[in-house]
């Protein structure tokens, strides 16, 4: 059987997205106007380029949903859907709402705010994990039998980790 779960953001993120998103649009119109008033033509273009690739790159990124099924956990992006099997999952457990605070937690390579926290993270307990974070209230830790922790978050925790102890008998240690 094949469930999804959304990956709602909280109102932090929702706010962080929306003035990322002005302040990026904001610099495009500024860019464009500048290269109207006589700016070079060129760093015009490197420059817009550039905040375009950064604004375009988050939403590929972007979890949008989880799918747990009879073979595993599946994190689903625009891009792809990296699937996690039920063999390489050593325990899944509730993550504490100060798993990606930003005190405790730093990120070595992603996206830390607008869209959710996802790429490279490090911290005290966990080390070094992958996250797909939209949520931190919602998260969980997925650790592995053979590589880094990863954590996600789901818009309904509390029907997200029963599915997986049922599918995933005797997976847990």
């Amino acid at each position: 059987m094949k469930t999804i779960y959304e990956c709602s953001q909280s109102k932090g993120i929702k706010w962080l997205t929306a003035t990322g998103l002005l302040i990026i649009t904001s610099a495009i119109v500024y860019e464009l106007w500048c290269v109207r008033q006589g700016m070079d033509v060129w760093l015009g273009i490197i420059v817009t380029l550039v905040l375009l690739i950064a604004l375009v790159s988050v939403f590929f990124c972007y979890p949008q949903y989880i799918v747990a099924d009879d073979e595993g956990i599946g994190i689903h992006t625009a891009l792809r859907t990296r699937t996690i099997p039920y063999a390489s999952i050593k325990r899944i457990e509730r993550a504490d709402e100060d798993v990606m605070r930003w005190n405790n937690t730093i990120r070595l390579f992603g996206i830390g705010g607008m869209m959710g926290n996802i790429g490279w993270f490090r911290n005290a307990r966990l080390g070094t994990f992958y996250a797909y974070v939209t949520d931190s209230s919602k998260a969980f830790i997925i650790y592995r039998t053979d590589g880094k922790p990863i954590v996600i978050s789901v818009s309904e925790p509390d029907e997200f980790m029963p599915y997986y102890l049922k599918g995933g008998e005797g997976k847990e240690d």
